[in-house]
């Protein structure tokens, strides 16, 4: 007893003696578990906000949790990883001291095991209860401060376990890393944390340079192309690129300077030193710095751009319901036409189903949700065009009569981002078929009715209204004399499996029965006086369960869309969604001026020691400031120089992605332009505030 006694009174001296850098460290942990369940629980809760919002489907409100979540984690994990190197760093030449004081392994590493258990344990509650508070204020905001009024979800239980292993998962896979640190760090028989040397040259140089400017060139490339959905991947790579090729680049300078220009190498020694030494420590940092700039000014700046100079939602509905309707609901049509004094417009279709709908990558035994769109003629088109544009010329849309090549209306506004019609496999040639989505098809079958499309030409514009989500109800438009035969393609098709009659016949011969249906035939346009709306929008409903056939395979698809409806579910997602970019924009922000303070408190001593070498080698006060200076801007600098070139080349992908319209992207242009400006000089001010504590500190620390 006496010795378990004695064991954890000097666990506790040796616990307390670092607080300052474990009180970081569970800064740090308990931000990324905050973030976490903050991003996870209000996926959840808003998952069913509004009309058209499906949880699995991944669309809207909740979708913009998602892409928000996987930033900010990756983020987050960069940011805990860091940190706990530096901890790490400072704590391994002490657990070596002790090993050499003769204590036995079983003993260190119950010490270690306690020290990060405390830690795990102490982030995990101030975590969840931090999270807690920034899952009330954002629903606070946006529910009262918004006036939006919809039922939130619940929080699945199952969230908190799940929050609990992903964060030891990650504090697991940094701890790992002390294995890298025993060989990129020579602190092994170096008792003095200050005189640990990161390693300056690497293996593959070379290669990973290259690797590294094709990641960089791909990434900008492809942000450009709307079937690359400005994928968040590609940033990572981008910055991955980004590290790879800067890092090695650098370090082969360094090592030159070094080796041949012996003379410059010791002259500027005692300035650059911390480059040479401190190479993979300084690349981490810009990495951090230069990733949280760019994602807060541009990747969540251009949505809140997007979104507060999108179309005015009443703009992007021409009409005042649009019916996907089939011949059994002529008499529904007329009787509205007479009673309620209503405009109809009517024009052929046919449903086109895409292979997959969503962007969810779907594992083994889950089941892929097909899309549904309007397939209309050439003819159709050029109407649809002219009515909500008068001046609008008809062009060629390059169509060929056997219906190879498709022409695709986005029915979206500016604020969604790019996304393919279609989600399956190779996003650039859409895989489609004529009729209702088949259930159980299989796409790998080389007789399927589900073909690859060319797509001769597309565009973002809204001809009947922006119904259902964005990855729904668009446009397809095949040439004139495809679309006659197309309308007739139902009578040769098995609606279940997707096989043509002669084939199903073969297949299952007298025992199988053939399910043909027609679908919807015909688009409706209904026009009306305000004050017979609800009632035309009640006829309209009573006859939804006639048309089971339309939204039983997927409920957002319905048989009638009312506009009032998608109007204030716009509105609704737009202003949530402004609401979820400006809070992230201010998380990533305090996340980054944590770092900061993590990095000062963390070099905190070693710079001390460092100081007193300098003051002791005959270096003055002004030489001493200049050269901590260096160091401390060059964080600032750097990354500045780095977000202000991503961001041009972004912003220019993104605007082509888009398509948007010259005025728009100079609007767009001048306002992410003042966004930089105030990130940067805000930025700057910090900075500037933090190099003055830290050069405070380091003198204090002196005397």
């Amino acid at each position: 007893m006496k010795k378990d006694k004695l064991f954890f009174q000097i666990m506790k001296k040796i616990f307390l003696g670092h607080h300052k850098e474990l009180r970081i460290l569970i800064l740090c942990e308990t931000i990324l578990t905050a973030i976490s369940y903050a991003i996870v629980s209000g996926y959840q809760m808003f998952s069913n906000g509004h009309s058209s919002e499906y949880f699995m489907q991944e669309d809207g409100i909740s979708k913009s949790f998602l892409s928000a979540g996987t930033i900010l984690l990756f983020c987050g994990i960069i940011l805990i990883i860091t940190v706990l190197i530096s901890y790490l760093g400072k704590r391994i030449p002490e657990y070596v001291f002790l090993q050499r004081m003769g204590i036995s392994k079983k003993d260190l590493k119950t010490m270690v095991l306690y020290e990060a258990a405390i830690s795990y344990l102490v982030s995990i509650i101030a975590g969840f209860f931090v999270g807690k508070i920034l899952t009330e204020g954002l629903k606070l905001l946006m529910v009262r401060a918004l006036h939006i009024n919809f039922k939130l979800g619940r929080v699945a239980f199952f969230t908190y376990p799940s929050i609990c292993i992903l964060i030891l998962f990650i504090y697991g896979l940094s701890f790992l890393l002390v294995k890298e640190l025993q060989s990129d760090f020579l602190i092994i028989t170096n008792m003095n944390e200050t005189a640990r040397i990161e390693k300056l040259e690497g293996k593959f140089r070379v290669p990973k340079i290259m690797i590294g400017i094709i990641l960089c060139i791909y990434s900008v490339y492809a942000y450009s192309k709307i079937y690359h959905y400005e994928s968040a991947y590609l940033i990572i790579a981008f910055f991955t690129g980004l590290y790879l090729s800067l890092r090695n680049i650098f370090s082969i300078f360094l090592e030159r300077i070094k080796h041949k220009k012996q003379k410059k190498y010791y002259k500027n020694l005692l300035m650059n030193h911390r480059f040479y030494y401190r190479m993979n420590t300084v690349s981490r940092y810009i990495l951090f710095f230069s990733l949280m700039s760019f994602l807060s000014c541009f990747y969540f700046g251009i949505q809140f751009i997007s979104t507060i100079n999108a179309e005015k939602a009443e703009s992007l509905y021409p009409y005042d319901f649009m019916c996907v309707a089939d011949k059994s609901d002529d008499k529904l049509f007329e009787k509205i036409k007479e009673k309620y004094h209503a405009t109809l417009t009517e024009y052929p279709m046919v449903r086109v189903a895409n292979a997959d709908k969503t962007e969810h990558l779907e594992g083994r035994g889950e089941i892929i949700i097909q899309g549904q769109q309007i397939g209309i003629s050439e003819s159709t088109y050029y109407k649809l065009k002219k009515a909500v544009d008068p001046s609008y010329k008809k062009k060629s849309l390059n169509l060929d009569k056997n219906g190879k090549k498709v022409y695709v209306v986005h029915q979206q506004d500016r604020a969604t981002k790019a996304q393919p019609v279609d989600w399956y496999y190779n996003k650039k040639t859409p895989t489609l078929h004529i009729g209702l989505p088949c259930e159980y098809c299989d796409y790998a079958d080389h007789e399927t009715t589900y073909d690859k499309k060319i797509v001769a030409g597309e565009e973002i514009s809204s001809l009947t209204g922006c119904y259902s989500t964005p990855k729904c109800e668009n446009l397809i438009v095949f040439s004139d004399e495809y679309f006659k035969k197309a309308q007739n393609e139902w009578k040769d098709i098995e609606a279940l499996t997707g096989f043509k009659l002669e084939r199903y016949k073969a297949m299952y011969g007298d025992d199988g029965e053939p399910y043909i249906i027609e679908g919807p035939t015909k688009l409706v346009f209904i026009q009306t006086n305000k004050k017979y709306i609800d009632q035309i929008d009640k006829e309209l409903e009573s006859k939804e369960e006639r048309h089971k056939y339309i939204g039983n395979y997927d409920s957002t698809i319905k048989f009638h869309y009312l506009s009032k409806t998608a109007i204030t579910d716009m509105k609704t997602e737009r202003a949530v969604k402004s609401m979820i970019c400006v809070y992230i924009i201010i998380t990533l922000s305090i996340l980054n001026w944590i770092m900061l303070y993590a990095m000062n408190e963390m070099e905190k001593k070693e710079k001390a020691e460092r100081e007193k070498f300098l003051v002791s080698m005959g270096m003055d006060r002004k030489e001493r400031k200049k050269m901590n200076k260096r160091e401390w801007y060059i964080y600032w600098i750097v990354p500045t120089i780095i977000l202000i070139i991503s961001t041009i080349l972004f912003m220019q992908d993104t605007m082509a992605a888009r398509m948007y319209s010259g005025d728009i992207r100079k609007i767009c242009e001048l306002q992410e332009t003042g966004v930089v400006a105030v990130w940067i000089v805000i930025n700057g001010i910090y900075f500037w505030i933090m190099n003055r504590k830290a050069r405070r500190g380091i003198e204090n620390h002196d005397k």
